[in-house]
């Protein structure tokens, strides 16, 4: 395997001495390009997924009263509520883990690295939530938006993009923690929790 340097590793020291503010190690990280979360073309990327998303699986416009209207029995829909729900509490267990371990004190990018929480498991468990939600959130909603053939290619953009999403965001985790990173992704599945589980039992 290619040898990789952590590129954040002076900055997690100065930290930890007490050298640098969490504030002042952001401002650092955004200047070596590290702050894939706080670029411009990544808020630029997500509004524009946002609307395209929202036209095509919430937004009841004429069209969609013309469209063939897939319908759900209570049972989907009420069922829908459970993924739903777990996603609600993963995002609060991850936000947590990012906020208590990250270093920055917040839950979008973090400079130490850690494997707490659900990242022992799963490499992405916030970008799963959001996956969750965007496929589940217009079935539920269906009774009073109707769900058609363009709620499914919503739900295959919000699926892709979030797809997307993690690599550009392993990309970046690469650079700040080189090798450390690189074998964290040998252990731990992108999205597949049970494997996750699997592998942590196995590692203890």
């Amino acid at each position: 395997m290619e040898k990789r340097e952590s590129e954040v590793k002076d900055l997690v020291e100065k930290l930890q001495r007490g050298e640098l503010t969490p504030e002042e190690a952001k401002k650092l990280l955004k200047e070596r390009g590290l702050m894939g979360q706080e670029s411009w073309k990544w808020r630029v990327s997500y509004l524009v997924f946002w609307v395209a998303y929202f036209i095509l699986c919430i937004l009841p416009f004429p069209l969609k009263g013309q469209l063939p209207r897939i319908s759900f029995p209570l049972v989907v829909i009420f069922g829908s509520l459970v993924p739903s729900v777990i996603g609600i509490f993963l995002t609060l267990w991850a936000t947590y883990s990012h906020r208590k371990k990250g270093g920055l004190k917040e839950s979008g990018d973090t400079i130490i690295f850690h494997r707490d929480g659900p990242y022992g498991f799963m490499r992405h468990p916030g970008i799963f939530c959001w996956i969750i939600w965007f496929i589940f959130i217009p079935i539920i909603i269906s009774n009073h938006f109707p769900f058609t053939f363009l709620s499914i290619i919503g739900i295959i953009l919000a699926v892709g993009y979030h797809h997307y999403m993690t690599y550009v965001e392993e990309k970046t985790n690469l650079l700040k923690w080189g090798n450390e990173y690189g074998q964290y992704m040998k252990e731990v599945p992108r999205f597949n929790f049970i494997k996750g589980l699997w592998n942590l039992k196995k590692r203890r």
